[in-house]
């Protein structure tokens, strides 16, 4: 079999090479790919091994190796990634506590042996459901325990690893454990042929990758300028146009809802400006974060919109929030994670494209702790309702913090795992 998909992997390379060179993803590290490691990944004695493919198993890679690194100092860790975005996230959040990152292999028998035999790692962990059959087999043969960590196997995945079933039990036998996200990933795994015995429930690391709350900044209504009794509407990490929409939307509310104030805190702080633009284009009196300390100059009322226009303190807005809005939603962005704001126990809203964080959504959704706005003249009359419906917010805000609290953790469990495979 090894032979069979050598052939089919090295005839797709024939295809994916050239088109890596027009797309101009052919990066000046690419020969790393192919087996050609740097000294100070090969000097590494006896890494932990730990694979993320892009930007978003990047970030939960960095977040492992730093509680892995915290925990057990003298453990050595080298991260790998697909893509060069992935890489470049590893670089800027896991310096201090990686001690080498590269590029994977392109998964032939003979370049993943040359780098398996250099690295010569502890342990190999896959973050999410990374699967290649070469590598796998050969950290088998030379008795290299390899995980699976926040393993998720969506319907699509499914479906497909179903189709040739019978070859997925032999590369899953290859896997020494299974951390996944939920009962029913773990369901699929064990229907796909893992052994049910090496599968674990170990939650979603989502979870565990928002800012700790003790180290939140805190800020009071007065200060910003809103009185104590303001309901706010805090729209975080908005994209554009999504402050237009959202701007339209507390226009009409703000006829009936007097003490409605809004906070816009976009993705970019650079359209600043050109947000600020579009308030005054509808008159309506705003106040940039960076200007707190002018807020008595604009008397009692204070600012009806203020724009955050510095980075770091959505958590803390956030916190003061009746009602959030999570940006990147409305368009398509593939949102961002509710988590940061469903932690503090206000009600959640979001738009259809929440694709970057489908599984967290998704769960949002079905445990009734946040809304979904399907397109953007829904918004009004949802946050309308929340509004109106002061049992039904405070309802949706215990069902999101509840959400958060029960999933938190998933770090801390797969470390131990990962440390019982170290030594085992």
């Amino acid at each position: 079999m090894r032979y069979i998909y050598d052939i089919f992997f090295l005839v797709f390379s024939i295809f994916y090479l050239p088109y890596l060179v027009i797309k101009k993803k052919a990066h000046k590290d690419f020969a790393q790919r192919l087996g050609f490691l740097p000294d100070e990944i090969t000097g590494i004695e006896r890494p932990v091994w730990i694979h993320a493919v892009s930007v978003g198993e990047a970030v939960l890679a960095a977040e492992v190796s730093r509680r892995l690194k915290n925990k057990y100092p003298g453990l050595k860790i080298a991260v790998s990634t697909t893509t060069e975005s992935g890489n470049n996230i590893m670089r800027a959040r896991g310096g201090d506590f990686v001690d080498g990152i590269f590029y994977f292999p392109l998964d032939l028998s003979g370049v993943v042996r040359r780098v398996v035999a250099r690295i010569n790692p502890s342990a190999f962990i896959m973050i999410e459901t990374e699967i290649w059959p070469n590598l796998l087999m050969c950290l088998r043969e030379n008795g290299i325990p390899a995980m699976l960590v926040n393993g998720r196997i969506s319907d699509r995945s499914y479906k497909n690893y179903r189709s040739v079933k019978f070859l997925m039990r032999g590369i899953l036998q290859n896997i020494d454990h299974f951390c996944m996200q939920t009962h029913k990933d773990a369901q699929r795994i064990g229907s796909l042929g893992a052994e049910i015995r090496r599968i674990e429930v170990t939650g979603n690391i989502k979870f565990d990758c928002c800012p700790d709350p003790a180290g939140v900044e805190v800020f009071s209504r007065e200060q910003l300028g809103f009185g104590r009794n303001d309901h706010i509407l805090v729209a975080g990490s908005t994209h554009y146009p999504e402050e237009q929409y959202i701007i339209e939307a507390y226009k009409q509310l703000k006829e009936r809802y007097a003490d409605l104030k809004l906070i816009i805190a976009p993705r970019h702080v650079e359209r600043s400006g050109a947000i600020g633009i579009y308030i005054e284009k509808n008159k309506l009196k705003y106040l940039r974060f960076s200007e707190m300390d002018s807020v008595t100059r604009m008397g009692e009322e204070g600012p009806e919109i203020l724009l955050v226009d510095s980075i770091g303190h959505l958590s803390g807005l956030y916190a003061l929030a009746s009602i959030i809005f999570i940006g990147g939603s409305l368009v398509r962005r593939g949102g961002q994670n509710p988590i940061e704001g469903a932690r503090t126990g206000k009600p959640v809203i979001f738009g259809p494209f929440m694709y970057n964080f489908r599984e967290i959504s998704e769960m949002f959704l079905e445990s009734g702790a946040a809304v979904m706005a399907g397109r953007k003249e829904q918004l009004p009359r949802i946050i309308d309702d929340l509004l109106t419906d002061a049992a039904k917010r405070e309802l949706m805000g215990q069902r999101a913090a509840r959400l958060v609290e029960e999933n938190t953790g998933a770090v801390d469990r797969v470390i131990e795992i990962i440390k019982e495979q170290v030594q085992s």
